[in-house]
């Protein structure tokens, strides 16, 4: 198993890996870390959820049915008005443990995928990291993701394969001087131009590179000239070699 099937099968249930993917998880510290990381994730959800039932909920949800029911002059209208109540409850619902959670909305565009990423609570203790990694791991993750870089970027305190929604991605963190910025590449997909955003009171910037997509994320944007620069050589070999223009 490699770290690709081992992430896969984490974002699954990280309390039920079967015996390939420990053993994997034994040996490699990054998917080590991984795992802790999800299976607190998924501690503090579960908990989040555990919401306590007010008291009486039932009979007033029964009385309010009833009364409902009798202002209807035939009991199927009654009914599917009730319904109709009941499934918008649950949207509003739904919609607001989604908002409170951070998640992205469905039809989230990469932009959102990526900020709710990176600011997941999960994900959030990446951007105190701030020891340099050795080159060879950053590479090993764009292997693992089928990319062959020219060159490894220095100051990259972070790195990990993960799955966002349908995207397979290399995430990074770059400290940058004590203002870190994540950096999210997009394997096989590629965005038709460049464009700055804004996202969760984060500054972005998505850039077509090579066959992907390169993404940025940093409360100053001062930094992206030089790490789009930087990112570029290592990924498409030489600043002449870049695909697409801006």
């Amino acid at each position: 198993m490699d770290c690709l099937e081992f992430r896969r099968q984490l974002g699954t249930d990280p309390r039920t890996l079967d015996r390939a993917a420990r053993t994997h998880m034994e040996g490699c510290a990054g998917c080590t870390d991984a795992h802790g990381r999800a299976f607190a994730f998924d501690a503090r959800l579960m908990k989040a959820m555990a919401v306590s039932v007010p008291e009486g909920l039932a009979d007033r949800i029964l009385l309010a049915q009833l009364t409902v029911d009798r202002q209807r002059q035939r009991v199927g209208r009654g009914r599917v008005a009730w319904i109709a109540l009941a499934v918008a409850a649950s949207l509003v619902l739904g919609v607001g443990l989604l908002r409170h959670s951070g998640a992205p909305l469905p039809g989230a565009s990469l932009p959102d995928l990526v900020a709710a990423h990176v600011v997941a609570p999960d994900e959030r203790d990446a951007l105190q990291k701030t020891v340099m990694l050795p080159t060879d791991e950053v590479r090993h993750a764009f292997a693992d993701r089928g990319v062959t870089l020219a060159s490894v970027p220095a100051n990259v305190a972070y790195v990990s394969e993960c799955g966002i929604d349908k995207y397979r991605t290399v995430h990074m963190v770059m400290p940058e001087s004590g203002a870190p910025v994540s950096v999210v590449y997009v394997v096989q997909h590629r965005v038709t131009a460049a464009q700055d955003f804004q996202r969760n009171g984060l500054a972005g910037r998505e850039v077509p590179m090579a066959d992907g997509t390169l993404v940025m994320l940093a409360q100053d944007p001062g930094r992206f000239d030089a790490l789009e620069h930087t990112w570029r050589t290592a990924i498409e070999g030489s600043p002449n070699l870049a695909v697409g223009s801006f």
